[in-house]
């Protein structure tokens, strides 16, 4: 309820120019003797501040009790003090931020959040935010924002420490107006989520907002901040502020008074800024008139309707919850399914029109590839007994979920076999599928036939090992079998069968990537230092001699383009700058491919022969590169960029040498055109889908995981910030050792937590070995785990970091896949997510500028991690069973999320370590006794528990950070000791009373 006031307000002139514009009401005469026994009558426990400070003037102030006995006594001592609100009940949200624009959009997000309330200021732009809580938490804080929990406090009225004004209200009413309990709610969830939606901090969410805020409230220059006062940019700085002040009053619905206006942004301006250097325009010092100019200017704007808006925007989802329940989606799916396994067999039977291809994109977890098998052993039989093709060619994305397929093939009684590649192992006995696979390299990259050449000729001639050749074997058994498993790289390659008898192509997960074939074997400064003999005989025309001239002129201007390119302009015009055409590249490569001798693959060859043949393809390998390399210029010459194929030219590396970079995407076998296709794929994307398959229709089926709880924890986890490589300056080494360790810590404490159940941990392979001593923990590693099924009973799923590539890796695989691509890089966007609530919040993510390269973008990073939480089997689980999934990244996936959080709420603070490490106590030096490797000594102990949201006076909870802890009394032995306390997560009271009396000698007191 409102309170009336029953003090006087009396008003410094400063005060009274803030009253004349309706707001900024101060209270720089209140004192704790005139306000704290109204206070506490209104719920709140205020405390005595010494004057022109923050601090309060009294000891044990965060755990004593204050009631009228206490704030009584208090009166009598500390009348004269300014008066400061114990936060607990209270909570009070801290903008720590010099930046207008960002302390603005902290402000408003929070307003749309927990609901408008009452604000404090003492150096503008900075500003607090009163709210309550019915259960109090510690401290939080993310960046420039903190929210103030239990055992803190914050000044209400007295005078600001570094502007020596008064503490003011903007709004012109005060805590003294409200009861506590008229306060918005707020609980620590909100609160975790809240500093998750600010992240990365208003300091660096401001250097977005400068390039983007209206260049009329800014202006273009840079405002430039060194020890918190405003030393470059001031006249920007200046605007920025009569721009948010002439908000405030549009905000409140007040008539501006333009001279009291300017007088309240010129004090807001002094008290921010360096006014000793006059401006470097004029000469002259800054004053009030030109912050009446720019209020005028302003206000000008305003009465024209030219102002800009300061709107924060709200982030929308750009997708939608799963509805359907799994029991519906797997209904649907075979529906689905059946019903394109119909049109196959019709298809087959009169083959009038383009073959059916379909893609069904389907939450991880629902059974695609089980649902598939069923209705595709159900379709067999009427093809085979109507004489039509009958066999299923089935690709996926390695050797070793093939043979798990074709195991799940055969349990349904169908004929299935893996081909095998020439360089695998037999699953069952270990032995080599090929002996002579050194013959076989030779020839393929020869590109020729491997049977034909290495194994078995027309003429007769064959391979020593061939009749007990394994891999001969396994091509006869895929020749019969009913379904041939195989990974993805048959796509491309093909599968030889004498008999064209498919009936269907399934592919399982996206191929994409394996479609992409990237070559850098080639650098700038090799096209000077090539060989150019072995022209042969004259097969291009002219004479070997000006052949040679003339390809060492054509290798001269290519050289100096690619160079030129790399620089200062593209490719395409530095080549025509050099007076390249598209003809010269053809024939550039015709002359290199003069250079190509014969070479004589047969099968069983003597040693010398076969010694001869192996030189001459190592030798023919590095001709066929630079033909290949003079056919992409001319292709790019003649048609610019197109799908299909790129080439860059990297920056010089450590050793000077600049690669050149040639992508192309391999096609689709012939022998594979035109046949049915099912692609089957959790994060399908029809476009990077149809750059390698057929077009298909699409079919998304979304189902709900009620019982996955997921929780997104925002912060720094790119390689560069956890990754501690070798050959790293050694202080950037420990920066990443400590974070790293911090992770690992993380790790800890949850899988303690859900103890003894599994925690599976997906995260960048070059750190995965930190994490495999924790007891209950398996890990895996970024594109390693799409498919797996092993992990589909762990209690907890976190991923740390996520496989975003290098913006120029996304512009140049969407370049090779879909041709012409801006190369303009990642921007931070603010994107929605949908909680559990049905709330949707808003986080700071990376994405490219370009569309396409953002397709890519997430197709490498988004779905890579939506594809490792699929292990986790999330649509499976049930209310005994649940599934908790914590993702450590930036990222802003298709998923509903029950908690949103930053890393620095979340990441492990002393009191957990100590916890990890055996127990945790609350005395400094006891703490240093018992846990050496983290604290040097006793005042490390002390600031290190001072940092953190627990300190010794305040009250401890169990659970602590979701752990139930056990905990009791203890007194060291000796005179003058007093009762500590110690906690511990496992273990007796008799363990835990040796363990102290070990680290700090006997004790004389034990309590529960």
């Amino acid at each position: 309820m409102r309170v009336e006031r029953n003090l006087p307000t009396p008003q410094s002139d400063e005060n009274s120019n803030r009253a004349a514009n309706g707001g900024p009401v101060g209270a720089g005469h209140i004192t704790f003797g005139q306000a704290a026994e109204q206070l506490l009558s209104q719920g709140f426990e205020s405390l005595p501040i010494r004057m022109g400070g923050k601090a309060p003037a009294v000891t044990r102030w965060s755990s004593v009790e204050i009631d009228d006995a206490k704030v009584a006594q208090w009166c009598r001592t500390h009348a004269n003090c300014g008066v400061g609100l114990r936060t607990g009940r209270l909570i009070g949200l801290d903008i720590d931020c010099l930046d207008a624009h960002a302390a603005h959009r902290v402000q408003s997000l929070a307003e749309a959040r927990f609901g408008a309330t009452l604000v404090r200021v003492g150096q503008w732009p900075k500003r607090l935010l009163l709210y309550r809580a019915d259960q109090a938490f510690p401290k939080l804080k993310s960046g420039s924002v903190e929210i103030l929990g239990a055992g803190q406090q914050f000044v209400a009225f007295g005078s600001h420490s570094g502007t020596g004004k008064p503490y003011y209200w903007p709004t012109g009413e005060t805590v003294l107006d409200y009861e506590i309990d008229d306060l918005p709610l707020i609980t620590e969830d909100d609160a975790r989520s809240f500093l998750a939606e600010v992240h990365p901090g208003p300091q660096r969410a401001a250097r977005r907002a400068g390039k983007t805020a209206p260049r009329a409230a800014t202006g273009p220059v840079e405002v430039v901040r060194r020890n918190g006062w405003v030393v470059d940019g001031r006249d920007a700085w200046l605007s920025q502020i009569a721009f948010h002040s002439v908000h405030d009053l549009i905000d409140r619905g007040e008539t501006p008074v333009p001279v009291a206006l300017a007088s309240l942004v010129w004090e807001r301006f002094a008290n921010t800024t360096d006014l000793d250097r006059p401006r470097s325009s004029t000469g002259r010092a800054f004053d009030v008139a030109d912050a009446t100019r720019k209020v005028t200017d302003k206000l000008d704007l305003l009465d024209e309707g030219r102002l800009p808006g300061r709107e924060v925007s709200t982030p929308t989802l750009d997708y939608t919850s799963a509805a359907l329940s799994v029991e519906k989606g797997r209904t649907r799916l075979q529906e689905v399914l059946s019903g394109h396994c119909e049109k196959v067999l019709a298809w087959h039977r009169s083959q009038e029109k383009d073959p059916p291809s379909l893609g069904v994109r389907a939450t991880v977890g629902l059974g695609k590839s089980r649902a598939a098998r069923a209705a595709i052993s159900d379709m067999m039989p009427a093809l085979r007994g109507q004489g039509l093709p009958h066999r299923v060619l089935v690709f996926t994305p390695s050797h070793a979920l093939a043979e798990e397929t074709a195991c799940a093939w055969r349990d349904l009684g169908i004929d299935a076999t893996v081909l095998r590649g020439y360089e695998r192992k037999d699953p069952t006995t270990g032995d080599p599928m090929c002996r002579d696979i050194e013959m076989v390299r030779a020839v393929l990259a020869s590109g020729l036939s491997v049977q034909d050449h290495a194994c078995r000729s027309r003429e007769g001639n064959q391979c020593r090992f061939f009749e007990s050749c394994l891999k001969q074997q396994n091509r006869k058994d895929a020749a019969v079998a009913d379904v041939v498993v195989a990974p993805y790289d048959a796509l491309f390659s093909g599968l030889a069968f004498s008999e064209d008898n498919v009936a269907l192509i399934l592919v399982d997960e996206g191929c994409w990537q394996r479609a992409v074939e990237t070559c850098s074997d080639l650098f700038v400064e090799d096209l000077l230092d090539e060989p150019l003999h072995g022209m042969g005989e004259n097969r291009v025309g002219g004479s070997p001699v000006a052949a040679m001239a003339d390809l060492s002129a054509f290798r001269q201007a290519a050289a100096r383009a690619l160079r030129l390119g790399q620089k200062d302009m593209s490719l395409i015009r530095s080549l025509r700058a050099e007076g390249l055409t598209h003809k010269d590249c053809q024939h550039a490569a015709k002359l290199e491919e003069w250079r190509r001798p014969a070479v004589a693959f047969v099968p069983g060859l003597d040693r010398a022969r076969r010694a001869e043949a192996l030189r001459t393809a190592k030798a023919n390998q590095r001709i066929d590169l630079l033909s290949r390399f003079w056919r992409a210029l001319a292709d790019l010459l003649r048609y610019g960029e197109q799908p299909g194929q790129s080439l860059q030219v990297r920056p010089a590396g450590s050793d000077g040498r600049q690669a050149i970079e040639m992508r192309r995407v391999k096609r689709l076998h012939d022998s594979l055109r035109g046949k049915p296709v099912l692609h089957l794929d959790a994060t399908l994307r029809q476009s990077l889908a149809e750059a390698i398959l057929p077009p298909m229709e699409i079919e998304c089926i979304n189902v709900a995981a009620p019982h996955m709880h997921v929780r997104l924890v925002t912060g720094s986890f790119g390689k560069s910030m956890i990754c501690p490589l070798p050959g790293l300056p050694p202080e950037e080494f420990r920066r990443r050792e400590n974070r790293l360790r911090e992770c690992v810590d993380y790790v800890r404490w949850h899988a303690l937590r859900v103890f003894p159940r599994d925690v599976l941990v997906v995260t960048y392979q070059a750190i995965e070995p930190a994490f495999i001593d924790i007891p209950n923990v398996v890990t895996a590693h970024f594109n390693a785990v799409a498919g797996l099924d092993i992990y589909k009973d762990v209690a907890m799923l976190i991923g740390i970091g996520r496989p975003l590539p290098p913006s120029q890796e996304a512009e140049e695989l969407a370049r090779a896949l879909f041709g012409g691509v801006e190369a303009s890089g990642y921007v931070s966007d603010r994107v929605g997510l949908y909680m559990r609530t049905g709330r949707t919040c808003g986080l700071a993510a990376v994405r490219h500028k370009d569309e396409t390269a953002e397709t890519l973008r997430a197709a490498i990073c988004d779905d890579e991690l939506v594809q490792a939480i699929g292990r986790g089997r999330g649509v499976n689980r049930t209310a005994a069973n649940p599934l908790e999934v914590h993702i450590l990244a930036d990222v802003a996936l298709p998923l509903v999320y029950d908690r949103l959080t930053s890393w620095d709420a979340e990441k492990p603070d002393p009191f957990q370590q100590m916890l990890l490490a055996s127990v945790a106590v609350n005395s400094p030096a006891d703490a240093a006794a018992l846990h050496p490797e983290l604290f040097g000594n006793s005042n490390e102990a002390k600031l290190a528990i001072k940092r953190s949201a627990f300190k010794g006076q305040n009250p401890m909870y169990s659970p602590y950070r979701e752990m139930t802890l056990k905990s009791a009394a203890y007194r060291r032995d000796g005179r003058g000791r007093c009762w500590q306390r110690v906690w511990w997560v496992s273990g007796d009271e008799a363990q835990m009373r040796c363990l102290l009396e070990t680290a700090l000698g006997k004790l004389s007191g034990w309590r529960i």
